[in-house]
């Protein structure tokens, strides 16, 4: 049996016009991802054999508006660019062929407004050395750029990356281009941005199939579940996150996955023995800032002294921790709630100053890595803690804003409890204790529930998670609590 490379360009052409009559009937029977699959299978007989004609049909064969049309966006505005360039520059063309590209460029247009990227055709072509002379300079400077000082600019060479992607047919630059994207407008909180960007993501690392690029939407995917809250989700998600990584081979795939699984231990207050444990491992023999990491885990698990003994290392260096590192937010927010810890009020000032120039922006590094909310809400926690009131209002304020802008009720808990006068009733954490607030109300946990966007689940595993914490027996305890509390 001969290969399709192997076959005459008549037979070629033959099984291209059958799959694209098989698309246009799946498509007329609603069955839209079969159709497209047809579609591609076409366009790649159309790739092999230089014909512009079918690639230039199978881009445009589905022209129908579809509700999830996101989904195959990304690929079909790369048919459609793929089938211009192929078709040439308008020149003497005979009437079918301009009347073509026509139809082409009009597919394109449809596909590049809305919910998608503005796609056009570049005004250049690179070679593959082109692009990798362009490419590598490209991320030199992006790699001298990851502070957030300069999120800006890093959005900027992510535009420039997926430019030179295109003009070179480079999927990999692209891609990096894309999620140099998302890691940028995670830290600036521009939500609606996001998710555009990662939907074209999506669909390119779909059509990869890459290992490597399947793992790193994974955990997008992962941390996405913990910006929203949604706990139900986040197991499988994160399961899901270590999977693609160990199927992939990635080297540093168990440190993102121990990353993510401590932050899952932190919200729920489940595993944090274990996870401390793991983290005392892995950082033996690391920086001296990643033992930060390791104090908060200890916070939460209530042996304060022990926390505030690894901060009176840290703190005489929290001025040294470099500025250009993708870390560094991170980082110096752990630096706060340790001050504010060990009531370390000199120390508690200096993070202050260090984390004022970044007030408008969100405790993020990589979007492969945990959203830790907007850096305005520390910044009203220190306040507070320093008795400034007024302006741990203004931040607060300043922070639930910017927390319901990014879809993160957690953050929006957070930045309420501060706004009523206080962060958290210790040893819980924001979340849970507007849960136990609640629940000493005598509100059920289908209204609390409603009043605070989450599942009923969720809340069920919050009431367990508090009565863990504190030893309590049922939920009258809990109320007798947090009344003592005196908050």
């Amino acid at each position: 049996m001969r290969t399709e490379s192997e076959r005459s360009a008549p037979d070629a052409a033959a099984e291209a016009h059958r799959l694209l009559e098989t698309a246009r009937r799946e498509a007329r029977a609603g069955s839209r991802a079969s159709a497209w699959a047809a579609c591609r299978a076409a366009a790649a007989i159309g790739r092999r054999t230089g014909d512009a004609v079918i690639v230039a049909t199978a881009a445009t064969l589905l022209s129908d508006r579809e509700l999830v049309e996101w989904r195959t966006t990304s690929d079909r505005q790369a048919m459609c660019v793929e089938a211009l360039r192929m078709l040439g520059a308008p020149g003497d063309d005979d009437p079918a062929t301009r009347a073509l590209r026509e139809r082409v460029e009009a597919q394109l247009e449809a596909l590049s407004t809305g919910w998608a990227e503005h796609v056009a055709v570049p005004r250049e072509r690179l070679s593959p050395a082109d692009v990798e002379e362009r490419f590598a300079a490209l991320r030199v400077a992006h790699r001298r750029a990851v502070g957030p000082g300069a999120a800006a600019a890093r959005l900027a060479m992510a535009d420039e990356a997926m430019a030179i992607g295109r003009a070179g047919d480079d999927d990999e630059v692209l891609a990096y281009g894309r999620m140099w994207r998302l890691d940028s407008l995670v830290q600036l909180g521009r939500r609606l941005e996001f998710n555009t960007t990662l939907g074209e993501f999506s669909g390119l690392v779909e059509r990869m199939a890459s290992p490597i690029w399947t793992w790193r939407l994974a955990n997008v995917h992962a941390c996405l579940a913990l910006l929203e809250d949604r706990l139900e989700d986040v197991p499988a998600a994160v399961a899901a996150a270590e999977r693609a990584g160990v199927e992939a081979g990635v080297s540093d795939a168990a440190d993102f996955d121990l990353i993510l699984r401590s932050n899952v231990a932190q919200r729920t207050g489940a595993g944090l023995a274990d996870i401390e444990a793991e983290v005392r491992a892995v950082i033996v023999d690391g920086p001296l800032f990643a033992q930060g990491w390791r104090a908060i885990l200890l916070a939460d698990l209530g042996r304060a002294d022990e926390a505030v003994a690894i901060w009176r290392t840290l703190a005489p260096h929290i001025a040294e921790l470099p500025p250009d590192s993708n870390e560094v937010l991170v980082a110096t927010v752990g630096h706060a709630r340790l001050a504010i810890l060990a009531d370390d009020r000199e120390r508690a000032a200096e993070v202050l100053e260090l984390l004022r120039p970044f007030e408008h922006l969100h405790v993020a590094g990589p979007a492969t890595t945990p959203y830790g909310g907007p850096v305005s809400l520390t910044l009203a926690a220190l306040a507070d803690h320093l008795g400034d009131r007024a302006t741990a209002r203004a931040w607060a304020d300043d922070a639930r804003e910017r927390a319901e802008v990014m879809g993160a009720p957690w953050f929006v808990a957070s930045s309420r409890a501060v706004l009523r006068g206080g962060t958290t009733l210790a040893p819980l954490s924001p979340r849970e204790t507007e849960v136990a607030r609640r629940v000493a109300a005598g509100d059920s946990n289908r209204a609390i529930a409603d009043s605070l966007f989450l599942s009923e689940r969720t809340v069920e595993q919050h009431v367990r998670n508090i009565m863990h914490k504190l030893a309590l027996p049922n939920r009258t305890a809990v109320a007798t609590w947090v009344a003592r509390s005196g908050r």
